[in-house]
This record gives C-alpha cells, structure tokens and sequence, in this order.
C-alpha cells in the first residue's frame, strides 16, 4: 500500500503552521464586521463562530458564502507581517519536508496564498511541485474542486495520491470523495486511512514503518 504513494498533497493551516490567535481573531471579526455591515461585539463573535463550524472550520468558505471571491480570505491574511502570524506546528517540519520531497514529490493545497507564508517559516516554495489555492480551485475547502483539481494536476490514479490534513470535514472527507488516499495529523479519526501524531509519522509511512 505504501509504495502505491506517488505523490503527497498538503493541508497548511494547522497542518504546516499555527496562526497567532490574537492577530487571526481580531482579522477574521473585523472582516465579518465589515462585510455585514455590523460592529464587532460579543453577538457577532458568536456569530462567526457558529457559521465557522457550519463551514466545517472554513473560513473562506464563509466569507464566499456571503458574496466574496474565493481568494478573499486569502487576500486579507496576506495583508498580515507573516512572521507574526504564522508559527510552525513542529520546529523540523522544513527538514522532514525536504526528506519526504526526496522520496516522492510533495505540493500543498490551501485556501490562503502561501507565497509569503512559506519563506517566513523557512520553507521553500521551490519544494512543491504544485502550491493550489482556492482561488486557483474556483471555491474554497471543503467543495470538492480543487480536490478534483489536485488529481488533475498530479496526472496520477486519486489512489496513488495522499492528501494531509488535520479536519476531517474540511480535508478528510472531500478528498476521500474524490478517490484520495487521506491522512489525518494530530488527532485521530476513521475517516481516514493514516492517522498521523507528528509530521514526522508522515515520512515513517514512506519508509514503510508501521503507524502505532
């Protein structure tokens, strides 16, 4: 089974980095707040909150919802410095990414822009063979395009492919859809045909030792 792997797609958010919690809430209220036409208060975080797990954690997929273009959450988490927005979810994830790109080539696939992100936690944008956006896709995770996208580019079998990611209605399910083998990472699920603990497990896959 492991070596029907022939190439790796990742999740970003919380799967490759973190956001700081205080610059993404005080960005992601706002811009609800603005697009509604409402002031930022406890009623409309709650609100938002409510929507973002209708959305399946989604936050694009809100703000698409509503009437903006599937690049316009992207586009204003690119408005932030990088450096402080952003924070690696474990410190080796650019050398184990370098490993793994030596095994089988790696791409990512986010709903926000990556080309300042990436460079700002140390990480290549040259190491991925393909870096998809929403806006690329048409429409934001969790519809099905871009996953749909994904084996379009790849040029390979949905099953030969694993898709990474840490939400399982978000990443897991829409790309089991489609035929992608899935890998859910820091927590656990059946959905899933990997559960990975560390980024590191990923790379252990291909080297063919067993998950625990």
């Amino acid at each position: 089974m492991v070596m029907e792997i022939k190439h790796i797609w990742f999740d970003f958010s919380d799967t490759i980095a973190h956001t700081n919690p205080e610059i993404h809430d005080k960005l992601k209220y706002e811009a609800y707040a603005n697009v509604i036409g409402q002031p930022v208060d406890a009623k409309l975080r709650r609100e938002f909150d409510e929507l973002y797990e209708e959305h399946h954690h989604s936050i694009s997929d809100i703000f698409f919802t509503l009437g903006k273009p599937a690049g316009w959450w992207a586009e204003q988490m690119a408005t932030q410095d990088p450096t402080e927005l952003f924070e690696l979810m474990e410190s080796d994830i650019p050398e184990v990414l370098q490993a793994i790109k030596r095994i089988v080539p790696i791409s990512m696939f986010s709903n926000i822009m990556l080309n300042k992100a990436l460079p700002a936690l140390g990480i290549d944008p040259d190491w991925f063979e393909y870096m998809l956006s929403s806006k690329m896709a048409g429409r934001p995770k969790p519809a099905l395009d871009g996953f749909y996208k994904i084996v379009e580019l790849s040029r390979l079998k949905p099953n030969e492919i694993l898709y990474v990611g840490d939400v399982v209605k978000k990443d897991i399910l829409p790309a089991k859809a489609v035929g992608l083998r899935t890998g859910i990472i820091y927590r656990r699920s059946d959905e899933a045909d990997y559960s990975f603990d560390s980024f590191e497990d990923v790379l252990k896959l291909l080297k063919g030792r067993p998950q625990p």
